[in-house]
């Protein structure tokens, strides 16, 4: 699609197709067809894009909007996993699929490695990481946290479960989570339902499926 097609898109569909209250800024594909999808504001735009790198390993730092989803499917289950109700059947998946696709990229994320940094700003970019991996289970990685917090000029300590497919990444990849010294907050520690209750307060049912929340 030419820019001014695209332009022309979005003059006749001014509104975003997702949460109809902003002006839309992007006209959306289907990454793997091509096929537009609709026209969409920027923010949905990309929080959708965000759903969509939740499903797939990452070749890199996975994305932080994307592992948010995942730790908010771990804590619970279905629920929260859109910010609108439409947005699964949008992308053509039943909340079902969609938390089967999170479980699935999760099971191949099984390698866990530590990354420590003495840079107190935090995890960026540019942060440079010393690293301690591939560790055997998070037992292993509970006790390089516990002494790495005790150092000098460390400041900040993650754990990264990451896919076993050989590549020795320089910065925390996959699911990255602080040391909380708990075992029941660590990734992996308990099985997810696929059937779970929606939030506190209940949510709209819209096409993808019960247990999302809705929004005006």
């Amino acid at each position: 699609m030419s820019h001014s097609e695209r332009a022309a898109y979005r003059d006749r569909h001014p509104q975003c197709r997702l949460c109809w209250r902003r002006p839309t800024a992007a006209v959306d594909h289907d990454a793997v067809t091509g096929l537009v999808r609709g026209a969409v504001c920027r923010s949905c735009n990309s929080w959708l894009g965000s759903m969509e790198a939740a499903l797939r390993v990452p070749e890199r730092a996975m994305q932080q909007q994307a592992a948010s989803l995942h730790w908010r499917f771990e804590a619970e289950g279905t629920a929260a996993l859109a910010a609108y109700a439409g947005e699964l059947s949008y992308l053509g998946l039943t909340v079902k699929e969609f938390a089967g696709g999170l479980l699935a990229v999760r099971r191949l994320l099984v390698v866990p490695c530590v990354y420590w940094t003495g840079q107190a700003a935090g995890p960026a970019r540019e942060t440079g990481w010393t690293k301690t991996g591939p560790l055997a289970d998070t037992e292993e990685a509970e006790r390089h946290h516990r002494r790495l917090r005790g150092a000098c000029g460390v400041a900040v300590v993650v754990t990264a479960f990451e896919p076993d497919d050989g590549v020795n990444s320089p910065s925390p990849r996959g699911l990255v989570k602080l040391f909380t010294g708990s075992p029941q907050h660590h990734y992996g520690s308990r099985r997810t339902g696929l059937v779970r209750g929606g939030p506190p307060g209940g949510g709209q049912q819209g096409p993808g499926g019960p247990g999302l929340p809705g929004r005006e």
